[in-house]
């Protein structure tokens, strides 16, 4: 199996709190591809994909694209696809992020802005994501 991913994507989406129940669910806006840069990746990186299915010592093995389907050509169509079978590989980041600005959640202490007593300690709190697995920058 292969698959690719964007370890820096450029794309932000929001979490905001639902309704005033806290057991409601939040309201969840992932924004996937949603600057072009993002898209440039997702469309290279399929076609870096399919190139390397035909090199030969690959190849002979006959692999076969399941997702998003060797049928789909146009830079659209890829886009389109990157988008419908896109997921976060269950690392995502950002939605408490640390620092000073106005979309910051918590200061570099963990301590969330404007709440005494609270803090965030999770990969929530990073601004960006990091290119490997979350779990070793949260533990240290």
């Amino acid at each position: 199996t292969v698959s690719v991913c964007n370890l820096r994507p450029e794309s932000r989406g929001t979490v905001h709190i639902g309704a005033p129940d806290p057991q409601s669910a939040p309201k969840i806006r992932p924004n996937y591809l949603s600057t072009e840069g993002d898209r440039t990746v997702a469309v290279a990186s399929l076609r870096h994909v399919r190139r390397l299915m035909k090199a030969r010592a690959i190849a002979r093995f006959a692999p076969e694209e399941m997702l998003p389907g060797a049928h789909y050509e146009s830079d659209e169509d890829l886009v389109r696809k990157a988008g419908d079978i896109g997921t976060t590989i269950f690392h995502p980041v950002g939605t408490c992020k640390m620092g000073a600005d106005s979309t910051a959640v918590v200061d570099r202490r963990l301590r969330v802005h404007g709440i005494s007593g609270l803090r965030v300690v999770d990969a929530s709190i990073m601004p960006t994501i990091v290119s490997g697995n979350t779990n070793s920058p949260v533990v240290m």
